[in-house]
């Protein structure tokens, strides 16, 4: 009876973790998706683009275009579907690890980096401006992404396929960290390179950033007031996304630090289930990290009209292209509804 009830309750458990993948990872994943690309949309546009900060978030955006369709979604599709398209061999497996660990961590680079952009901009010394150019985010971004293609090789080598016991006996791709080199690598690279170092240094930066905010307002007197509010409202945004990032961030940093203490621990394989629903729950809440559009919309009303122009060039590309075809006809003098409201933007 005993062996019959755990069986069920392992089944419970497994049902909860798939059922919270599939929904609300699904859920998730559009909502990513759909900030991610609105993101780029908006930090593309003329406003933003003299700054060194929206470049650093404009990148990561990309970055992290590129992180959603290679982890979040291989995840919802293996632990909600059981579709394996991940994994048809080690060698897919290993580039699969290694792209999604350089765009995610890159990404997060680049966050850190914006939030000591924007401390910077905010001290006293104006002898230290001269670094938070557009010129010198483009030269620091190249070498960041060349940085972590090189510093991520190791990777490649200790990532591969094998049989996990809390994913019911199927193939997974991750660092089973059986030698002490991966180990090493596995602490380092998730634990500590994308895990606490980017919340803690974002958090630390974006604190000490909105002790200084006041002093932004005060230099930016000689500047026109468009470029003063564009700086301050992106100095907000970033602050705001720092606190966010790390609520998203230490509890799935702290989790791995403790797979990696009792990973030659005997389990149960109940246990073992608990700590797979419990990991689901954190990665998705890792997830919400790429979720910074909703913070740089309700920041930002600069970000927001921004975002609404977007919107509307969107939804009347239609309108005016059918405007410039009717245009060329003899009733050029007429106007459709659709596209007097577009001439209205």
């Amino acid at each position: 009876m005993s062996n019959e009830t755990d069986y069920m309750t392992i089944s419970r458990y497994n049902f909860i973790s798939q059922e919270i993948t599939k929904y609300a990872g699904i859920i998730l994943y559009f909502l990513c998706l759909f900030g991610t690309i609105m993101n780029i949309l908006t930090l593309a546009r003329q406003t933003y683009n003299s700054g060194p900060c929206s470049f650093y978030l404009l990148i990561a955006s990309y970055c992290d275009l590129i992180h959603l369709h290679i982890g979040p979604l291989s995840n919802i599709l293996f632990y909600s579907f059981q579709y394996t398209w991940t994994m048809p061999s080690a060698s897919f497996c290993k580039i699969k690890s290694y792209t999604d660990f350089v765009s995610s961590v890159t990404s997060g680079t680049l966050a850190t980096i914006t939030s000591i952009d924007r401390y910077i901009l905010s001290c006293r010394e104006s002898s230290r401006w001269k670094y938070c150019t557009r010129p010198i985010a483009i030269r620091s971004t190249k070498l960041i992404i060349l940085f972590w293609f090189i510093a991520s090789i190791p990777i490649i080598f200790c990532y591969t396929r094998f049989i996990h016991a809390s994913h019911n006996e199927q193939l997974i791709c991750s660092n089973p960290s059986r030698s002490s080199i991966c180990l090493i690598i596995h602490v380092l690279y998730v634990c500590i390179f994308n895990g606490f170092f980017h919340p803690i240094v974002t958090l630390i930066f974006g604190i000490l950033t909105s002790i200084n905010i006041h002093e932004l307002r005060q230099r930016s007197q000689l500047k026109s007031c468009r470029i003063q509010q564009v700086n301050y409202q992106l100095t907000a945004m970033v602050v705001l996304e720092s606190i966010k990032s790390s609520f998203a961030s230490l509890p799935m940093s702290i989790f791995n630090c403790y797979l990696v203490i009792v990973r030659n621990k005997r389990k149960s394989r109940l246990y073992e289930v608990k700590e797979n629903l419990v990991h689901q729950i954190f990665y998705l809440l890792f997830w919400s990290n790429y979720t910074s559009f909703f913070i740089y919309l309700y920041s930002s009303d600069i970000f927001r009209k921004q975002w609404l122009k977007v919107m509307r060039n969107l939804f009347c590309y239609p309108c005016r292209r059918k405007e410039k075809q009717r245009s060329c006809r003899p009733e050029t003098h007429r106007l459709n509804a659709c596209g007097s409201k577009c001439t209205d933007f």
